[in-house]
């Protein structure tokens, strides 16, 4: 779907969103972008955060997060994120 999408759409990024959906947006704004943008609003450093996606890999929506050098989490679903979520907050406390 990408390699027909890109030629039609010059100036966007095409992405695979997991399973059901593809994100069309301008070159550049991706979840690296708004990552960025969190850490320089908040004032967390992108190395002290962790990034839960399902698509992080080559080509998906959320393998921007892992390019940009964070530490990334595979889930398959909302319940997988609570519950890898809920371990590390245990461990944390």
């Amino acid at each position: 779907m990408q390699a027909l999408l890109q030629p039609l759409l010059p100036g966007f990024g095409i992405n695979i969103g997991g399973a059901t959906s593809i994100d069309i947006t301008r070159e550049g704004i991706d979840k690296a972008y708004g990552l960025k943008r969190l850490s320089e609003q908040t004032g967390v450093a992108l190395d002290k955060m962790i990034f839960f996606g399902d698509a992080i890999f080559p080509g998906g929506n959320d393998y921007p997060a892992k390019h940009l050098g964070l530490d990334t989490v595979q889930v398959r679903d909302v319940a997988e994120t609570k519950s890898v979520v809920g371990a590390i907050a245990a461990w944390l406390v």
